[in-house]
């Protein structure tokens, strides 16, 4: 019998601050309901996505991950994604590496032994605005804030970047043989000290505003810190917008250029 079911591409970002500027120009239509994170189908009809805001770190990427192992019903129609992409933030550990910058990851790595190549996008040909540098990105269950410590990281594991999902993300669709990738956008240089002051009010992804005016009560330079944090995520988020918007139009085109502007021409009468 045929089972009938759906295979949008799937998007775990691990904070709303990573997602918002790709939601402006994919903006969400469809709650999924029954997920336990924020989760909204997104884009036009022409190339639609599950965008799921899933929480800081590999446990909360792991709980997402088995929610859609379970292949769950959306209008009585069960969901499977075709692939799964880890987009957000992410540390530098080279030198040559800028806030903004992207990393399109040819494999994730951890402190295990992990070395697991992605399987999604293939190679990658012409000009790509913004630019993507290709390389490897090493997932780690902590933030990193000492330059010493990123040098060594990055040398060790010839990795290009740091996150705290990627390697969740690997173990699980090696396992399933489902295609996925990770895109990071650099928020800290590699020369760039993050205070331990800093690391302890973000490590959970949530700044608690009590904590933090009390960490700034004890320390006043923690404002100009936190001004610069602020300063570069948004200019990182940005960045990884444009960067997913450009990877999705021009990597999962499901029909011809002629039915495209068909349906684009569509979403913009129904927006008139």
């Amino acid at each position: 019998m045929f089972e009938l079911r759906f295979d949008d591409p799937c998007l775990l970002f691990a904070l709303g601050r990573e997602s918002g500027p790709f939601l402006r120009t994919f903006p969400p239509t469809q709650r999924f309901p029954g997920a336990p994170c924020r989760s909204h189908f997104c884009g036009p009809s022409w190339l639609t996505v599950l965008a799921l805001e899933t929480g800081v770190g590999q446990s909360a990427t792991q709980r997402a991950l088995e929610w859609l192992e379970t292949e769950p019903n959306f209008d009585d129609v069960a969901y499977k994604p075709k692939l799964i992409l880890s987009a957000g933030f992410a540390g530098s550990l080279h030198e040559g590496l800028r806030v903004g910058d992207l990393v399109l990851a040819t494999e994730i790595a951890d402190e295990g032994g992990l070395v697991a190549p992605t399987t999604w996008p293939c190679e990658l040909q012409g000009h790509w605005y913004p630019p993507l540098k290709r390389g490897r990105i090493l997932s780690l269950p902590r933030l990193v804030g000492e330059p010493e410590e990123k040098r060594r990281l990055g040398s060790a594991h010839e990795a290009l970047a740091v996150d705290m999902e990627s390697a969740a993300l690997a173990r699980w669709c090696r396992h399933r043989d489902v295609p996925f990738g990770s895109v990071r956008v650099i928020t800290d240089e590699v020369d760039v000290r993050l205070s331990p002051e800093l690391l302890s009010m973000v490590d959970g992804g949530r700044v608690s505003c009590w904590r933090m005016l009390k960490s700034v009560a004890r320390r006043p330079s923690l404002v100009k810190e936190l001004l610069r944090l602020r300063r570069d995520t948004n200019l990182a988020a940005e960045q990884l917008g444009l960067a997913l918007g450009e990877l999705l139009t021009l990597t999962l085109s499901w029909f011809d250029p002629e039915e495209i502007d068909e349906a684009r021409q569509t979403d913009i009468q129904r927006l008139q």
